[in-house]
């Protein structure tokens, strides 16, 4: 089984201001893409979980004239707060890197 890392070309996430962060998958094709988003479907809760949201925060989009799955969601803590350890957001994709792709 293939996962996210192995089927994305690129992947980044960064602020989208000091509230929200979004994560965007790169893919080669519409196909890719599409089963990129079913698997950020599938694994909504685990995704939430890993960022200290509500799934029903998380904004997950497939964006297939430019071959990109996309996830916005808020900033838990937000930017620039005590407890915040990623000022730009820029290694926030990391624990989507495992998710199965089917």
């Amino acid at each position: 089984m293939s996962t996210v890392e192995d089927v994305v070309s690129y992947i980044r996430s960064k602020n989208a201001g000091p509230f929200w962060l979004t994560i965007d998958a790169f893919c080669q094709n519409i196909a890719d893409t599409k089963k990129v988003v079913a698997a950020f479907e599938r694994e909504r809760i685990f995704i939430a979980k890993s960022f200290q949201v509500k799934p029903e925060d998380l904004e997950i989009y497939c964006l297939e004239a430019i071959q990109v799955a996309k996830i916005s969601l808020p900033r838990n803590p937000i930017e620039g707060s005590r407890n915040e350890r990623d000022m730009h957001g820029g290694q926030q994709y990391v624990s989507l890197l495992d998710i199965v792709c089917e």
